[in-house]
């Protein structure tokens, strides 16, 4: 029996053609392409020109009708399959059909979530986010306490990199091969010594990724969430801020705040084309005027120092103009034309403290009795006094917000997925599938028509970082005849090749084993002069000792005997962990790290996919629409005796047919991608993720040893919790009982040790 399906925009229903057949295909990471790992989909409709759907559309088909709302822009809707909502997104008009005159159909698309996310983003750079909340003032006192910082207070750090010099340390140059000519101009750059010592202007920052997603959160309206994005696997995660060669010294873009508005007219009132709130002046067709003019007049500074004059033209930067001391500056001069509607704004970045009385003239000209007449409004700003509270945006790497995410997703081989409107899980594959539920579907699945095939393996996998141009990395390749952090895997298999490539750079830094040790980078190419990298992740690291001078503000230096080693590795739980597809000997421990990116992310799901007994099983169900409606993508399915994930589901929301296309899941249900915790003698806390699965409301923990704590229990929503382990012995193995609790009033517990 067929179901209703019925299609909503923006809480409107829109009327289908009776013979419409809707077919849906979902998947999350498809073997045929391990790096798709957005659950996006699109469905194309055609649907009747009714009555009731000409009004929802605004009789779109006739160019004359002065639509209420834009066309052009994408709405919100969603999918309802008897009552129920299947799925929400975005619907597009994207034409009519004219027959025999008279309007018959529409033709609209349904853009999934993960589809409306990317075209959000669009062309945007992370240079167009707002990060003045992380802004900070460029003093020497500021970037040495951010140099030496442990804790997690500041989340803009400045790596040791250096980006002009040859940097030494304790007399101990670095391991390189250098050339004759460069050998001795060297000498000046021991940065153990005042001669060599490091000035602040050498420095990039580095923000923390999670500042940046909230960064991304705040421009377009919309929330990330996942445990994973809370786990110090990610929070100590950071992007270095190296988009120039050298460090652009600008202040962030100060607003300015209106104290006077003044028309001065005789036919022209304009001061409603002014918003006080914004700092917006609004351009728009204006019967008779012939030219807009914006012009903006500083009348006094503090200082000499260069100012810069950010304009803004509907909401998007434009035009820079620079300028020092008293000026006037034409910002806007157009013509009128018919529809204008243009919004402008400004705002002034320094160079360092000044004191800037400013004021802005719109001015329209217009033709009376035969001659140029202009009235204008006067905008009075309020004194701005300014510091160098240093631009990350004029420093951030250049690259697209889509691109950024997309790398992310990558290194860690997460899954995004939207619950509702505006909000958005990360989540490593892994962690994602462990959340999914175990349903049994034998009852509805067609058992006469199962088809297996063999599973179509790649015969080699590369996972691999953006080829770098630092001398140190190119010195590796040269010396092993391959890239830094890569890994390849090679099978004897007849298949083709693939390729996970991350938009990132794995800078190598080199350590200095003196009286105190320390690890340096250099953003110097093959040639030893600067270069601007493709944008380069880095771990945090615990705090070190060593001793180097750095120069003061003012004259003078300081001696600095910690710092914040930033590089591939981070301590976790106990353990050594590293951003490296390949467990690469530790230019910071000085061995091998074992729990790199593909183990962590990347190894269980491919295990899964290569294990002898896997098959790719296709087969036909017809599922009851609360089973429909409610499967998730990271549901395991059983079959009669076996356990399977969703390869692919086609859906034809009509009927309840669904033919999927299965793997053969050998993991454990709850499979996480956490490294073996472990704690020392001493005992400490250890760091675990609790995902409650899907329709799961509690998670109840429980040891042997009474003396382990938890520090929330039960777990009533997904989240890291501390657990506390006592002093012991070594060898001492302490087993974690969690027991899940369902809406349906069964559980499942799941195990897992921590050693000591």
């Amino acid at each position: 029996m067929n179901r209703s399906v019925q299609l909503y925009i923006e809480g409107q229903r829109i009327e289908l053609f009776n013979d419409e057949t809707i077919n849906v295909t979902s998947s999350i990471q498809n073997v045929q392409d391990l790096s798709k790992t957005y659950t996006d989909f699109s469905q194309g409709f055609t649907v009747p020109a009714s009555s009731h759907n000409n009004a929802i559309f605004e009789h779109w088909y006739q160019s004359d009708v002065n639509a209420t709302t834009d066309p052009n822009l994408r709405k919100d809707g969603f999918i309802e399959i008897d009552l129920t909502t299947f799925r929400k997104g975005k619907i597009q008009l994207d034409g009519a059909v004219i027959t025999n005159g008279k309007p018959s159909a529409y033709k609209i698309t349904f853009f999934g979530e993960g589809v409306t996310l990317k075209d959000l983003f669009g062309e945007d750079l992370l240079s167009d986010l707002n990060y003045t909340a992380l802004s900070h003032n460029f003093t020497s006192a500021q970037v040495i306490t951010r140099i030496q910082d442990n804790t997690n207070a500041y989340d803009v750090k400045y790596p040791l990199i250096t980006s002009n010099r040859i940097w030494e340390y304790q007399s101990i140059p670095v391991n390189v091969p250098f050339p004759n000519w460069l050998v001795n101009v060297l000498t000046q750059n021991d940065i153990h010594t005042t001669s060599g010592a490091i000035n602040k202007d050498e420095l990039f920052p580095a923000v923390r990724v999670t500042k940046i997603l909230e960064a991304i959160e705040a421009k377009y309206g919309i929330t990330f969430n996942g445990t994973f994005l809370t786990d110090e696997r990610f929070t100590k995660l950071f992007l270095w801020f190296k988009g120039k060669e050298t460090l652009v010294k600008t202040s962030y873009g100060y607003s300015l705040t209106s104290t006077s508005v003044v028309p001065t007219f005789t036919n022209y009132d304009l001061t409603q084309r002014y918003t006080s709130a914004t700092n917006t002046v609004n351009f728009i067709e204006l019967a008779g005027v012939i030219t807009h003019r914006l012009v903006y007049n500083i009348t006094s500074t503090t200082s000499s120092d260069d100012y810069f004059i950010d304009i803004y033209q509907n909401g998007n930067l434009y035009n820079t103009i620079t300028g020092f001391g008293t000026g006037t500056y034409t910002i806007a001069d157009i013509a009128q034309v018919v529809g204008l509607d243009v919004d402008y704004t400004i705002k002034i970045r320094t160079t360092g403290t000044n004191t800037i009385g400013s004021n802005l003239v719109y001015e329209v000209d217009y033709i009376t009795t035969g001659s140029v007449n202009t009235d204008y409004l006067t905008v009075t700003y309020s004194s701005l006094a300014t510091s160098l509270q240093l631009d990350l945006s004029a420093n951030a790497p250049v690259m697209k917000i889509a691109d950024f995410l997309k790398g992310i997703m990558l290194m860690f081989n997460m899954t995004i997925y939207s619950v509702k409107d505006n909000e958005y899980w990360l989540e490593p594959l892994d962690d994602w599938y462990s959340k999914g539920a175990v349903v049994d579907i034998s009852q509805y699945t067609d058992i006469t028509s199962i088809e297996m095939e063999r599973m179509p393996l790649y015969k080699k996998i590369q996972f691999k970082f953006t080829d770098s141009e630092c001398f140190l990395n190119k010195n590796f390749s040269q010396t092993y005849n391959r890239n830094y952090g890569d890994t390849t895997y090679q099978y004897n298999y007849d298949g083709g090749e693939f390729t996970i490539e991350v938009p990132f750079e794995n800078l190598l830094q080199t350590k200095y084993n003196g009286t105190q040790d320390i690890q340096l980078g250099y953003s110097l190419n093959g040639e030893f002069s600067p270069y601007v990298p493709k944008p380069v992740l880095f771990y945090q690291y615990d705090n070190q000792v060593t001793d180097f001078k750095f120069v003061n503000d003012g004259g003078g230096h300081s001696t600095i005997t910690t710092y914040t080693p930033f590089g591939q590795d981070l301590f976790f739980n106990n353990s050594d962990i590293t951003l490296n597809f390949a467990p690469e000997t530790s230019t910071m421990l000085n061995y091998p790290v074992q729990n790199t990116q593909f183990s962590q992310y990347y190894f269980s799901y491919l295990y899964n996919l290569y294990n002898l007994k896997q098959r790719l099983v296709n087969v036909k169900t017809n599922l009851p629409t609360s089973l429909l409606t409610n499967l998730q993508l990271n549901d395991r399915l059983i079959i009669r005796d076996k356990r399977y994930i969703i390869n692919e589901m086609k859906s034809n929301l009509n009927t309840g047919d669904v033919d999927f296309q299965l793997i053969l899941d050998f993991r454990p249900i709850i499979n996480s991608t956490i490294p073996q915790p472990k704690t020392g003698t001493e005992g400490g806390n250890v760091n675990y993720p609790i995902n409650l699965p899907n329709d799961s409301y509690e998670a109840n923990l429980s040891c042997t040893d009474t003396n382990v704590t938890f520090s929330v229990n039960p777990v009533e929503s997904s989240q890291i919790i501390q657990i506390g382990i006592p002093s012991g012995s070594a060898g001492t193995v302490y087993t974690i009982r969690i027991t899940y609790s369902y809406t349906d009033g069964s559980t499942s517990e799941e195990f897992f040790n921590i050693f000591q």
